[in-house]
């Protein structure tokens, strides 16, 4: 987050020396008036600030709550693809419906942060699906088709009875799901008056704080001033860098770790040794 405010901290800090330095040089009635209006108007701009924090971290959290459920979703079509189908064994059916399904987590994420996925979906599906995929506009609703023509054929096929199959078509739509809710919150941003008027408020606040302090404080309005003055900025800062969970910051909901704890967990359920490596925090935060 410093890096972000530390030029209007440093900005509101020479004003507020400017404002004490006139103060002391006898211009007093041009740089203060009484305290008292500041302070409600104090008050009221942190429940505006707690109320748009609050929104934004709802939006966090539901972002990370649908990917928590994906992870179980993911978990559970593998199982039932395993188990369900017959025969028992792990068949080379059994293996694609698996790698599909880590194929759309990471088709998924891709999708979120809109970058290429087709680098990630090499080695997880076909050739000829991969082709297919590529004239997509949304790849990962187009793999659970996929996956779904693969249980559709497995159950004509009489490996998959009616039972298992509607379980599995359940799983499916969980998933379906999962992602449309994804999209919902990409797609739909807050409000643009949630942004624009904490920042203009804010800043009207933090310039007019300093006139209501030098009568009392004089030579000490800086350093109160500038205390003050980050809590407000620094409040603002946070709602506005995580009220967007798919963006690819360090602020985003940690989907690339997600997504390799999902393909260790279904790789291992196929039998696999060979399993790439847990994502590693990159300087204290994990992506």
């Amino acid at each position: 987050m410093w890096p972000r405010i530390w030029r209007r901290l440093v900005l509101l800090f020479l004003f507020d020396v400017t404002v004490s330095i006139l103060y002391t040089y006898g211009l007093t009635k041009l740089v203060s008036f009484p305290a008292l209006p500041v302070l409600p108007m104090g008050s009221v701009l942190s429940i505006f600030l707690a109320f748009r924090t609050n929104s934004a971290y709802g939006r966090w959290w539901e972002a990370r709550q649908l990917w928590g459920q994906l992870v179980n979703s993911s978990r559970s079509l593998a199982r039932q693809a395993i188990t369900f189908i017959q025969p028992a064994e792990i068949s080379p059916e059994k293996r694609r419906i698996v790698h599909l399904q880590i194929a759309f987590v990471c088709a998924l994420r891709c999708h979120l942060r809109k970058q290429n996925p087709f680098p990630e979906l090499r080695g997880l599906v076909d050739a000829e699906t991969l082709e297919h995929l590529r004239t997509q506009r949304n790849v990962p609703a187009a793999i659970l088709i996929v996956i779904g023509t693969c249980l559709r054929d497995a159950f004509h096929e009489g490996r998959l009875d009616t039972f298992r199959w509607v379980a599995t078509d359940q799983t499916l739509t969980e998933l379906s799901n999962v992602m449309g809710a994804c999209e919902r919150i990409k797609n739909t941003p807050l409000p643009r008056q949630y942004d624009y008027f904490p920042r203009i408020l804010v800043h009207v606040y933090c310039v007019l704080l300093p006139f209501g302090l030098v009568d009392g404080l004089q030579l000490l309005t800086p350093l109160v001033s500038t205390l003050v003055s980050f809590m407000f900025v620094a409040l603002e800062e946070v709602g506005r860098e995580i009220e967007n969970p798919f963006e690819n910051t360090v602020h985003d909901t940690p989907m690339t770790s997600l997504s390799r704890t999902i393909e260790v967990n279904l790789r291992q359920h196929l039998g696999e040794s060979k399993l790439p490596t847990d994502i590693a925090p990159v300087n204290g935060f994990v992506y």
